[in-house]
């Protein structure tokens, strides 16, 4: 039961000539040979199921014990197949979803507490923009410190930890009784929130390629349940309690997130593998098997290229099939940073039935007393949930780029018309509603989208860099929904940036269906059809060198 060839025997097979007996009774000559090289990259792959469909003796699959089934070598990611989706996979979602909420709490629990603290300590436009930046300050911080321990010390470790400080300083914050305090316990907040992206790339990396598009997807809907629970507890807290205790309730998330993670969240096998700990790997690979009502069990894990290759941060910026993907990333989590958090914070600045501006005397006259329309400020919440199932329906098909493309380009449409002066406020309702649908849409296809195109080496650190870049859009997006620009400049602005977010899209490769860490540790990038892409990727070195010289 060699691993190589039992995994050739299905394929070679399919390239074997066989006679044809012609009509006058002889067997007409052979077909010419078919070179694997001219086969489609889909006609060539071959599942984990099929290239162990006998053994070496010609005895059928379902003839082994479950045994003997158990020694035979697999890979992570056949394993993971193998041991299928279920309860293991529900119960990660739902811990890492949580964390998942915590980051949309934060952002709208913001946008509320900074129009309440203007009136109650006398705050300016520039320290309501402080505030705001403080947090997403913390996150560039925090975001290549959590990758790194994600990459080198585990992804559960770095997941606890972040959790731990936002629950922390979450609470801490309504403990705060000045601007200064509550500056710095904000952008350590912040650092905590940066570690968001290891728990959905712990999701990732315990999902098969066959599931993964879809089911990563679920954890958007605890994005958007935490924008909505935020809106609610405002509407039923801010208030008749005060901030404070709104400030409390906003970390709740985070605490459930952390007291499950510690209990019940598992290291990732694929991590493990790579740092030659497979004893682990395996022991949790059966434990998820078990969960999910599988005999199937494993005891022994082969690595392919893509674990045993030397990836490091570095190569990020040294590999030309990596450096490029880096920078058109960065550029589409840039923009989202922006448009995403921009339009969340500028929603109650149009619905907000009274604003009071810098002068004290305004202020004043208004009797330091605010009110929203959180009825609106819900429905474009709850906007967010179609953006979801969108997304599910398409990510798949038309795939990954086209989701992003489609709804990055949407969302700066929509926009564009919020900017617009003396639109009714059910017009601006529609466009505030179809702007956050397409923003999440388009966002949701960017966080599947983004694991899929690194290595597992360094995966955690790479989403945390493109991570850090979506805060360094959304540290500017206070600043640019200030009073600083009219409505009208700030939309504009950001209908511009939703045009350059489409465009790295489109230069960017299609990862649908392929396996994770398969496309991106090529060592260098070839230019020619989608084909000759496709059958670099697929073939030995050699038959690399001959194909390139072919090109």
């Amino acid at each position: 039961l060699a691993p190589v060839a039992a995994y050739q025997a299905p394929l070679l097979s399919s390239f074997t000539p066989s006679p044809v007996a012609s009509p006058g009774g002889a067997a007409s000559p052979p077909s010419p040979e078919v070179s694997p090289m001219s086969i489609k990259k889909k006609d060539r792959r071959v599942t984990w199921s099929e290239s162990i469909g006998t053994n070496s003796s010609g005895v059928p699959k379902q003839e082994l014990s479950a045994a003997a089934l158990a020694e035979l070598p697999v890979t992570v990611e056949q394993a993971i197949e193998e041991a299928g989706v279920g309860r293991t996979q529900w119960k990660l979602l739902i811990i890492c979803g949580l964390t998942f909420c915590s980051d949309a709490a934060e952002v709208t629990f913001l946008s509320y507490v900074t129009e309440v603290l203007r009136c109650e300590w006398g705050l300016t436009s520039n320290q309501e923009s402080l505030i705001t930046s403080a947090v997403f300050a913390g996150m560039v911080i925090g975001a290549p410190i959590w990758g790194y321990v994600a990459d080198h010390f585990g992804r559960r470790k770095a997941f606890l930890l972040s959790s731990l400080v936002i629950t922390s300083f979450g609470f801490g914050t309504a403990l705060c009784q000045g601007f200064v305090s509550l500056l710095i316990i904000r952008g350590i907040v912040g650092v905590g929130v940066a570690g968001l992206p290891v728990g959905f790339d712990i999701l990732a990396e315990a999902l098969p390629g066959s599931r993964r598009g879809t089911f990563l997807l679920y954890i958007e809907y605890f994005w958007t349940l935490g924008s909505i629970y935020v809106n609610l507890t405002a509407w039923g807290m801010l208030e008749q309690v005060g901030w404070q205790m709104f400030t409390a309730m906003a970390a709740i998330p985070t605490l459930i997130a952390s007291i499950a993670g510690y209990f019940m969240l598992p290291e990732s096998p694929r991590w493990l593998v790579d740092v030659d700990r497979d004893d682990e790997a395996i022991q949790i690979l059966n434990t998820w098997s078990k969960d999910n009502g599988n005999d199937r069990r494993f005891s022994k894990l082969t690595k392919t290229h893509l674990h045993t290759d030397d990836v490091s941060c570095m190569d990020l910026c040294r590999r030309s099939s990596l450096r490029w993907t880096t920078f058109a990333m960065g550029v589409v989590w840039c923009a989202f940073g922006i448009m995403y958090y921009g339009v969340v914070m500028l929603l109650p600045r149009i619905f907000q039935k009274h604003r009071a501006t810098n002068d004290e005397a305004a202020a004043a006259q208004a009797g330091c007393h605010l009110e929203f329309d959180n009825k609106d400020l819900i429905i474009s919440s709850l906007a967010e949930i179609v953006g979801v199932a969108l997304a599910i329906c398409m990510i798949d098909s038309p795939g990954r780029k086209f989701t992003q493309g489609f709804f990055y380009a949407m969302g700066g449409v929509c926009l564009f018309a919020m900017g617009i002066e003396g639109l009714s406020r059910e017009v601006l309702t529609v466009a505030a509603s179809l702007g956050r649908l397409a923003e999440m849409a388009a966002s949701c296809a960017t966080w599947v989208h983004t694991p899929e195109l690194f290595p597992t080496k360094v995966r955690a650190e790479a989403h945390g860099l493109l991570n850090l870049s979506s805060k360094i859009g959304a540290f500017f997006a206070p600043f640019l929904i200030s009073d600083l620009f009219t409505r009208f400049q700030c939309a504009s602005i950001m209908a511009v940036i939703a045009v350059l977010s489409v465009l790295a899209v489109c230069s960017l490769r299609e990862t649908a269906g392929e396996e994770l860490s398969a496309v991106s540790e090529v060592q260098s990038t070839h230019y020619g059809s989608d084909d000759e892409r496709e059958e670099l990727t697929e073939v030995s070195d050699g038959s690399n060198a001959a194909s390139s010289s072919e090109e």
